[in-house]
């Protein structure tokens, strides 16, 4: 699927990449973004549009395993499922001890 449109948009101050370390079972707070590529896609066989929002750092795409972002806030958006207080919270849920 092509895109119909790519847009750049400078990220405000404060938000960090959030990595899963799945090998230790941690989550950990990355490097920040510094902005948004915002990709524009048509569904197949109607007029409807989609969009899909990705995290840059000055390193360029956030590395794979990345699963979401620090907002200003403290609070943690984890991509396609849900946010959390903090990161101590999304540690917690994915991780739990015991």
């Amino acid at each position: 699927m092509k895109a119909l449109s790519i847009q750049i948009v400078p990220a405000q101050p404060g938000f960090f990449t959030v990595i899963d370390l799945g090998d230790v079972k941690e989550v950990e707070i990355g490097e920040p973004v510094i902005a948004w590529r915002i990709e524009t896609y048509s569904k197949e066989r109607t007029d409807d549009l989609f969009s899909a929002c990705f995290a840059i750092t000055v390193d360029g795409d956030a590395v794979s395993n990345c699963i979401g972002v620090q907002n200003p806030d403290n609070t943690v958006t984890v991509f396609e499922e849900s946010t959390y207080r903090s990161l101590a919270e999304l540690q917690e849920q994915r991780y739990p001890k015991g």
